[in-house]
């Protein structure tokens, strides 16, 4: 088990997970690992019904005619004055070059369909074409700088490798990725990732 203020990754990893560059520059506070549903989403669900209502949504991004990312979803609400719309049950495929490099999938999220900003939450994954994985509760994608966050619990593994830690920052491939507070790490062993206080993602 390895302890680091911050876990820093830069390009494909060819290397044992831990071998990985490592930035020293620690960070004071740490997020609450426990995410919740946006007050937001939780308040228009408990008061409000949805305008429309579309089954087998799909959402597209491309740049110059080639595909960023396809976004499915069983079923979209969209509602009256807000201009994300809700999604139930999410699967998102993310493309470099034109060329399949992950997967997120998510139960719940929205979708903001000016700006093509996603929020997911609850049992989220993203796994890339060669086996990495990212485990958490709560992620933002950017469309406009193209990264993903959160302030949450977060899991990473490759392999047996798995690094753990609170507050994050990459690309959705993995190839780049930060995080930020309580990391931990174990290298080639067999036994689940360390839990987070109240359960892991």
């Amino acid at each position: 088990m390895t302890d680091n203020p911050r876990f820093h990754i830069l390009g494909r990893l060819g290397a044992p997970l831990l071998g990985a560059l490592l930035l020293l520059a620690a960070c004071d506070d740490t997020a609450d690992p426990v995410a919740e549903v946006p007050d937001s989403a939780a308040a228009v669900t408990a008061t409000a019904q949805p305008e429309q209502t579309f089954y087998d949504y799909r959402l597209i991004e491309t740049d110059g005619g080639v595909r960023q990312w396809v976004l499915d979803s069983d079923i979209m609400h969209k509602y009256k004055a807000r201009r994300d719309v809700d999604l139930v049950r999410v699967n998102m495929d993310f493309f470099k070059d034109g060329e399949y490099h992950a997967t997120l999938l998510a139960d719940s999220g929205t979708a903001d369909i000016q700006t093509n900003d996603v929020h997911v939450w609850s049992n989220v994954s993203i796994t890339t074409h060669d086996g990495r994985r990212l485990r958490t509760s709560d992620l933002v994608y950017t469309s406009e700088d193209g990264y993903i966050r959160n302030e949450v619990y977060n899991v990473f593994d490759r392999g047996r490798d798995v690094v753990t830690g609170i507050g994050l920052e990459a690309t959705p491939d993995l190839d780049y990725l930060v995080i930020k507070n309580q990391v931990a790490g174990v290298v080639g062993d067999d036994s689940e990732a360390p839990s987070q206080p109240g359960g892991t993602p």
